[in-house]
């Protein structure tokens, strides 16, 4: 045992730990509903309990859930010290032979505190929850560099709301916060996208979204919002393939009329009797249409400058820009969203999707998130 392993049972604590003190103070914090420095303190200061007291100190601690369908999360947490010299290799391996020894010790004490973790957001929630499962084990990994890599593993049933074919992320942990050695990863089953992630992660990809520490969530936070794939409305590159079909489709048709002598907008035949007077007829009568066109231009009447495509034809993600660029290149997002009808959600996805192109960037002023143009962004 050493005396730097009470580093290891701070950073439970912290990381973990603390949502079982958390979560009796967040009725008593007032309509802030999220605890203040002094209530997460009573967890930072807790004795650690007797299975932790041979780990080491961690270099990293990793929290990955990962939720099914049904709103159950597997759960994994890594300890991960840099075994970059002789003693602290030897306090791990001390800590490896303990976990083969006696498992028990370390994975009953984790799952004492885990359990009044998951209570208190079983109330906070209103949802029944439980946790199953509870595994330990110590390793040593190359990550490049070698980590001594103390796991622990558990399912927490009911972790996240279902709406419909929807998963709600997040409430079990809302008010939650990492030091500057810890990360959160929140992962939603496969086939499914999130709509939205708040607050914007520092990275997603391979079907979660990742926090890293120091990070102070809200309240409300952190939240994904995920749905089977497919079910939105199409994406811009969709979108213009659709464009170009149609106006493909429509330069074969005028093609076709144009060989069979049939003036666009005219008769869809002719009478073989008529003989040639009557294609001059035709023709002569395209030239008068086309001169009545001319003088509708040069009165202003029918004419339209404009070359853009009309909005039924344009993507959601084109709809935006437009509305962006109407607006001086940057607008409030619940703007975009009362402008078009739209959920909360809708727009997250599309302006989601935009900024994952780079053709908008989006940043806060207040409470609010503004979406601009990339050129416009650093006004």
């Amino acid at each position: 045992m050493r005396d730097a392993s009470r580093g290891a049972v701070v950073s439970v604590a912290v990381a973990l730990l603390c949502l079982s003190a958390v979560g009796p103070a967040v009725g008593a914090a007032g309509e802030r509903g999220y605890p203040s420095l002094t209530d997460r303190g009573i967890a930072a200061q807790a004795e650690p309990p007797p299975a932790f007291q041979s780990a080491v100190d961690p270099d990293v601690v990793v929290m990955r859930a990962t939720v099914d369908e049904n709103g159950t999360a597997a759960w994994t947490v890594e300890f991960r010290v840099r075994l970059d010299d002789e003693n602290t290799t030897e306090a791990f391996e001390s800590v490896r032979a303990d976990v083969r020894e006696n498992p028990s010790s370390f994975t009953d004490q984790f799952a004492t505190g885990m359990r009044r973790t998951v209570a208190s957001a079983e109330n906070r929630t209103g949802r029944e929850m439980a946790l199953e499962g509870v595994r330990v084990a110590a390793t040593r990994e190359q990550l490049p560099q070698e980590y001594g890599v103390l796991t622990y593993r558990f399912t927490w049933t009911n972790f996240a709301a279902t709406d419909g074919d929807r998963l709600r992320i997040g409430d079990s942990l809302s008010g939650f916060f990492l030091d500057g050695e810890s990360s959160l990863v929140l992962g939603w089953p496969a086939g499914y996208e999130p709509e939205s992630v708040t607050p914007d992660p520092d990275e997603t990809g391979n079907g979660s979204a990742t926090w890293r520490g120091p990070a102070d969530f809200g309240s409300n936070e952190p939240r994904v919002v995920a749905a089977p794939a497919g079910g939105g409305p199409p994406t811009a590159a969709v979108a213009a393939a659709l464009l170009l079909l149609v106006a493909a489709a429509g330069a074969v048709g005028w093609l076709y009329r144009s060989r069979d002598g049939v003036p666009i907008g005219g008769a869809t035949g002719t009478d073989p009797s008529s003989g040639a007077s009557g294609a001059a007829a035709d023709q002569n009568g395209a030239a008068d249409g086309a001169g009545d066109a001319a003088e509708e231009t040069d009165d202003g009447e029918a004419a339209d400058d404009s070359d853009e495509p009309p909005a039924e034809l344009l993507s959601n993600e084109e709809r935006v820009i437009r509305l962006v660029e109407d607006n001086g290149g940057r607008i409030k997002q619940q703007q975009i969203a009362s402008e078009f009808d739209w959920t909360d959600a809708k727009t997250s996805q599309v302006v989601g999707t935009l900024r994952e192109e780079d053709a908008v960037e989006t940043f806060r002023i207040g409470r609010e998130n503004v979406v601009a143009l990339p050129e416009e962004s650093d006004l």
